[in-house]
């Protein structure tokens, strides 16, 4: 549940047109707690705060696709086993170090040895690190992984060797967090949230916004309340579909786009009614996913199975088949026992989607009877905190990595339970295995978009998850004080590209390579597929903080 509910709020703005963008003086970005010293140790919620400090190799463009960052160049071996990264020159630390391969070497290093729930499972296929001289990274894969440009190298923040060198497993450097992003953390406290300043310095560039201030906004109903009254900027919390359209008017725009954070039908399969595959198809048969997406409101429904329908490696064929009466005719061959469905009950849009989960099953009979509770016992019940699972079923998130790059799928289904901490399910196949290696390893694209659909058939034939729907993504800003949003497909507009220059646009990428718009080098296509765990537990931290602000945006309706 990879909700992140932040909240802007500008002081009175300066604001001046600048190559299509716009310029402020300073916005206020309210965020729901006190979320530590924003490093890449110490961050729980704020991953998009904290990105705003640390840089990445790669960074997600507009449409979701990894684009070079701090790299200027990336070539891969024939093999497709050795990456070799070019860094851009200029790119330095806050203190004015400058930033080296040395830097990279050391937090591949660093992160592998120092377990981050998030970041050291991306480590898992790297075989080797080297640096080669100043600018120039040398990584040695297992084995050939086309996943590797979003996963880590999109996601692992870089941390500076001088100043996190030496440092035991829960340690990180004393003071303000120093990084090399297009801002610095100038000053942060329980109380009195963060303050970040912008790097004029930055090697892309001077942000277009130069203070953000970043207080601690507790209440939802608070913070609509000071968007109506002109006082905040922008709420970068996906709201509700009633509640956008209420906000929508001549001040306020809403930034809408895809999100890749989905709801789906999660199975026990280790244990009855839904060990039998069989049982389990039956009940994706009699749920009607378009009727669903409707009554939760503003939704996609997720006929084409696990991935978003606007990823561009989701299958064009629907895979998702609505049939009642062949529901109803497997089920009058097994007797079903009554079952539990288990779901967050702070979360407003997926109890209802629970309810019509329960109405679909109560038409043939099928006892399930919905049963709201905390996140943290949701997480614990399903195993997701390493106890053991105890549920028959569950309302829970479809992972939004799986659709920017599908070998996220064998973390959440696979067998081998090292490569697959996501497989709360407990659903084991040996083909499964077997085909989403190829979706791992297949560095022919096409090749690879034949593993990936093979891969979705089987699982909605075996059906562990039913996939529900995805939200629609709706961000509410006010266009007077700050128009220089960029929506990022999947995730949103709180992005560090959102306060950047306008830069030429990305080009369309060709087969085997991808093009930096601030390079003539081309950057051939290659990498990983590193395993990477959850972000189910970070999201799920994320709605226990969230939960009442969307309650009461939906009690708003």
């Amino acid at each position: 549940m990879l909700l992140v509910a932040l909240l802007v709020t500008a002081a009175p703005p300066s604001v001046q047109a600048q190559g299509g963008k716009t310029r402020a003086n300073s916005i206020r970005i309210a965020f729901p707690r006190y979320d530590g010293t924003l490093t890449p140790y110490t961050f729980d919620l704020g991953y998009p705060l904290m990105t705003l400090v640390y840089d990445t190799v790669m960074w997600r463009d507009a449409d979701g696709e990894p684009r070079p960052w701090l790299a200027r160049k990336i070539t891969t071996s024939p093999d497709g086993r050795t990456v070799t990264i070019k860094l851009r020159r200029g790119a330095r630390w806050h203190d004015g170090v400058p930033l080296t391969a040395d830097d990279l070497v050391f937090t591949f290093d660093f992160v592998a040895t120092h377990y981050h729930p998030r970041f050291s499972p991306q480590m898992d296929g790297i075989d080797e690190v080297r640096a080669r001289g100043r600018d120039t990274v040398v990584v040695v894969l297992e084995r050939p992984s086309p996943g590797f440009y979003d996963q880590p190298l999109a996601d692992v923040p870089i941390v500076p060797r001088h100043l996190w060198e030496g440092l035991a497993q829960d340690e990180a450097p004393a003071g303000l967090p120093v990084g090399s992003g297009p801002y610095r953390l100038v000053s942060q406290g329980r109380s009195k949230g963060y303050i970040f300043r912008a790097n004029r310095s930055y090697f892309r560039g001077a942000p277009a916004v130069r203070t953000i201030r970043v207080p601690i906004v507790t209440e939802a109903d608070d913070t609509i309340a000071r968007l109506e009254r002109r006082r905040l900027d922008m709420v970068p919390a996906s709201l509700p579909q009633e509640t956008a359209i209420g906000l929508e008017s001549g001040s306020i725009a809403i930034a809408r786009g895809p999100s890749y954070l989905g709801t789906v039908l999660m199975f026990n399969v280790r244990r009855a009614p839904f060990d039998d595959a069989r049982i389990r198809r039956a009940v994706a048969s009699v749920l009607d996913l378009e009727r669903i997406a409707r009554a939760v409101g503003g939704a996609v429904p997720a006929t084409r199975g696990y991935l978003h329908p606007e990823s561009r490696w989701a299958p064009q064929a629907e895979l998702h088949r609505y049939d009642r009466t062949a529901a109803a005719d497997a089920l009058s061959e097994r007797p079903v026992q009554p079952a539990r469905l288990l779901v967050a009950n702070n979360d407003p849009v997926r109890l209802e989607a629970a309810r019509q989960v329960a109405v679909a099953l109560d038409a043939l009979n099928l006892g399930i009877k919905v049963t709201p509770v905390s996140p943290e016992r949701l997480s614990r019940r399903v195993g997701e905190t390493g106890g053991r699972p105890d549920f028959d079923a569950a309302i829970w998130s479809s992972v939004p990595l799986a659709s920017y790059d599908p070998a996220f799928l064998q973390s959440i289904f696979g067998s081998d339970v090292r490569r697959a901490p996501a497989n709360h399910s407990g659903y084991a196949s040996k083909r499964f295995d077997r085909v989403v290696e190829r979706v791992a390893t297949a560095v022919d694209p096409q090749k690879r978009m034949n593993a990936v659909e093979d891969a979705l058939v089987l699982l909605a034939r075996d059906a562990p998850m039913v996939p529900l729907f995805f939200p629609e993504g709706a961000f509410a800003y006010r266009p007077a004080s700050y128009d220089g949003w960029v929506f990022v497909k999947g995730t949103g507009i709180l992005d560090k590209r959102s306060f950047l220059s306008a830069e030429a646009p990305d080009p369309t990428p060709t087969p085997g390579s991808i093009d930096d718009p601030r390079s003539d080098e081309a950057v051939r296509e290659g990498g990983d597929s590193l395993r990477l765990i959850s972000f189910a537990l970070l999201g799920l931290v994320a709605a226990m903080v969230i939960g009442v602000w969307l309650r009461k945006l939906a009690q708003r309706r």
